[in-house]
């Protein structure tokens, strides 16, 4: 943990955090953060952290080596998901308690935050079956929906952006499909929520390969078929906010976002 190696610095040099907090000008509960791993350092903060320990040159490259491999993870699903779906679902929960905007896109998959109970059932045994890991999906399901209580908290926002194909993709039985996109209906009346689609026939001007999370200016989840990935990279999180922004430039809302959803529930009409 990067933190640890901060810590490891700083006691080397025979200091407090009280004492880097003072030579920093930093309050002392950043300092208090960054070592336990709850605020993200930037080379900036390494840099100031290496002049007020006095650490030598070997040390400040460590930490801005460790810093970069910090900021980005790449975990496996299997890893990811190796204690079943709950764990997953409730380390989702934290993170998204402490991001006051979140910024989505998905291309396929409707996003956990917009699912029903059926519709995440569904995914949840695929991902049982896919990833062979241990079947707890109705501990996970329950989870999932638990994070859902965050869509009504004053002072968040979460704006969506889907590809029209993630109406069509059909991971459930059809009255689970018919149910789910009634849901999302519902959820886009909502102040805070931002839902738009992307017609099919848009011009896209990346390809929309991946679904992605951005949370505040945080950092951002790349999901892949076979990886998590957790970017903290200013530069990086610059490029999935530009490409979440042209995503969303082609994107409709409102009635025509209705009209878009309505038109794929008729399909699932039984």
């Amino acid at each position: 943990m990067f933190g640890l190696q901060l810590r490891q610095v700083r006691e080397d040099a025979g200091l407090t955090g009280r004492a880097v907090a003072d030579r920093t000008g930093w309050p002392h509960s950043k300092v208090s953060k960054l070592e336990r791993g709850q605020q993200t350092a930037t080379r900036s903060d390494v840099d100031a952290w290496v002049a007020a320990t006095g650490a030598g040159s070997d040390d400040a490259e460590r930490l801005q080596v460790a810093l970069q491999q910090a900021r980005m993870e790449y975990t496996e699903w299997r890893q990811r998901l190796s204690t079943g779906t709950r764990a997953r679902q409730l380390q989702r929960r934290e993170a998204e308690a402490e991001a006051t905007l979140i910024r989505v896109f998905e291309p396929g998959v409707l996003p956990g935050l917009l699912q029903t109970a059926d519709y995440a059932r569904a995914v949840f045994q695929g991902l049982v079956s896919t990833y062979q890991i241990a079947d707890d999906v109705e501990d996970g399901v329950r989870a999932r929906l638990s994070r859902q209580e965050l869509l009504h908290q004053p002072g968040r926002r979460y704006h969506f952006v889907l590809a029209e194909t993630a109406l069509y993709c059909r991971m459930a039985e059809p009255v689970v499909m018919h149910a789910q996109l009634d849901r999302l209906l519902t959820v886009a009346r909502q102040p805070n929520v931002d839902l738009a689609v992307v017609p099919f026939g848009a011009r896209w001007p990346v390809g929309p390969l991946n679904g992605f999370w951005l949370f505040d200016r945080d950092y951002a989840l790349v999901e892949t078929l076979g990886a998590e990935l957790t970017l903290r990279e200013p530069a990086e999180i610059v490029v999935y906010e530009r490409i979440f922004d042209a995503f969303s430039r082609l994107a409709v809302r409102g009635t025509a976002a209705a009209d878009l959803i309505l038109g794929a529930t008729r399909r699932y009409a039984g």
